[in-house]
């Protein structure tokens, strides 16, 4: 949670090379963040009790940027990017704006179910109320039932909702036109949260307010966040540009996921030879009367490419109907619940010990299993072996961002996405992501607004669908 003005434009030009137009110039202020901590007596924490942030922030037209120290935050509102930048470094990371929301409208939930198990308990008192879940992640966990309520202070209101304090608003600040209003609203939303009635009254004010508090409950206790806001510009720079910096690369001892992600976004898509190189193995393999081998071989097409599994001779349709192996798959594939499931786990570790297990498809069908059962961590080192060994197999990307999501690990859920799409776009397995997406821009456009990329939209399906009474051949497989 940082950003880029001090006022000092020179440097600052030198450390973005933003290009500075005066009709469209932004609004640029130094914040400084008081966070002061009050934890109930039998609660241990090792978090300072009081601590003070600095930072320096642009609103520009259609980004943001706050700058901490040697690390800047640029949120890009057209292109639905969000680059970390190691000042000292010079190097910068991207992410998807969609992992922010995508995280918290989750994290909503969590945290709903928290609170329903402790009331289920009868302990329903360390619960967080729910205004305060709302004001941290800027998200509504419902349709409010009612208006913020004023009480009017010295010199300030105080703004409360079902009786819960959540902004003590002082009086002054700086006029600023619709757009700068809704702008420091949506600098606020990204970094330190606000109630989204808050954060509405806030983008509708016509001005950045020079001291405000925004107060928050935990489960640990309470807490007050100060804002003091100062040395306020109205002729920042309006865009930005990052031909200063360069990619950041995964070091050789970094995470083997964080080596993946880094390797995969550098991948140039799928070239026109993808599909009939690994076409010609399948036909090398059915030569050999290897017709299992050949059917996985022809999946492994299907998921890097979208190709069918289709055009067979009358010899290679018999191979496969002859083939146990391939049914034996393909029943176990079609389990639902739990138990057949866990069944279908066993068959399929059972068919990678007898092919081998860095057979690729069988390694990522296991990983799907076990995603089903819940097994996330499981399921996420089975992804990764997969891509270690064929990191253009492009649906990988799609399954090993589910896994990610559902143990929180938005950021890079979003970034394994952004690689498979960018490298087979037309694969129908992205259809679930980009449905995602489109969803959280329908719930919650205001994370969103300042810019005005292209809409999304469904990459037509190269799939042929299962049949529980016809399998073989089938795309449609978990």
């Amino acid at each position: 949670m940082t950003a880029l003005f001090t006022l000092r434009h020179a440097s600052l030009a030198a450390v973005l090379l933003l290009a500075s137009v005066a009709a469209q110039a932004g609004v640029a202020f130094h914040l400084a963040v008081t966070t002061e901590r009050q934890n109930h007596p039998d609660v241990k924490t090792s978090l300072p009790a009081r601590v003070t942030q600095d930072s320096d922030v642009v609103l520009g037209r259609h980004y943001l940027s706050v700058r901490t120290g040697k690390h800047m935050t640029v949120l890009d509102f057209s292109a639905r990017r969000r680059h970390e930048i190691d000042l000292a470094a010079a190097t910068y990371d991207s992410y998807s704006l969609f992992d922010a929301v995508g995280y918290r409208s989750i994290e909503l939930r969590h945290r709903q179910g928290i609170a329903g198990v402790l009331q289920a308990g009868g302990v329903e008192q360390h619960a967080t109320p729910r205004v305060y879940e709302e004001q941290a992640l800027s998200v509504l966990a419902d349709k409010r039932r009612g208006p913020l309520l004023p009480h009017v202070l010295d010199g300030a209101v105080l703004w409360s909702l079902d009786q819960q304090p959540l902004l003590n608003l002082a009086i002054g600040g700086s006029p600023v036109g619709d757009d700068d209003a809704r702008a420091f609203a949506q600098f606020l939303r990204y970094t330190w949260g606000g109630h989204p009635l808050v954060l509405d009254m806030l983008a509708g004010g016509k001005r950045i307010p020079a001291d405000f508090t925004l107060h928050y409950q935990e489960v640990g206790g309470s807490v007050t966040r100060r804002f003091r806001i100062s040395r306020v510009s109205a002729d920042a720079p309006a865009n930005y540009a990052l031909a200063a910096y360069r990619p950041r690369q995964a070091a050789a001892g970094a995470p083997p996921l964080e080596r993946l992600l880094d390797q995969a976004a550098r991948l140039p898509p799928l070239d026109a030879q993808a599909h009939p190189a690994l076409r010609a193995e399948a036909e090398r393999l059915f030569a050999a009367d290897k017709p299992f081998e050949a059917f996985l071989t022809m999946l492994d097409d299907h998921f890097s490419t979208g190709a069918l599994v289709e055009k067979l001779s009358r010899e290679q349709q018999q191979a496969m109907q002859a083939c146990e192996p391939i049914h034996v798959l393909t029943r176990a594939l079609l389990a639902r619940d739990k138990e057949g499931i866990a069944a279908a786990l066993a068959t399929v570790q059972d068919l990678r010990a007898q092919t081998g297990m860095e057979q690729p498809v069988l390694a990522l069908f296991e990983g799907n299993l076990r995603a089903k059962l819940g097994q996330w961590p499981e399921a996420t080192a089975l992804y990764l072996q997969v891509l270690q060994a064929k990191p253009r197999m492009a649906a990988v990307y799609q399954d090993l961002g589910d896994a990610l999501l559902a143990q929180f690990d938005a950021p890079n859920a979003w970034r394994s996405w952004d690689a498979g799409r960018a490298l087979a776009p037309g694969l129908r397995q992205f259809n679930k992501v980009n449905g995602l997406e489109r969803s959280l821009l329908e719930a919650y456009p205001a994370f969103f607004t300042g810019g005005a990329p292209a809409p999304l939209k469904d990459q037509p399906s190269t799939s042929r669908p299962a049949s529980r009474t016809k399998t073989v051949g089938s795309t449609n497989l978990p």
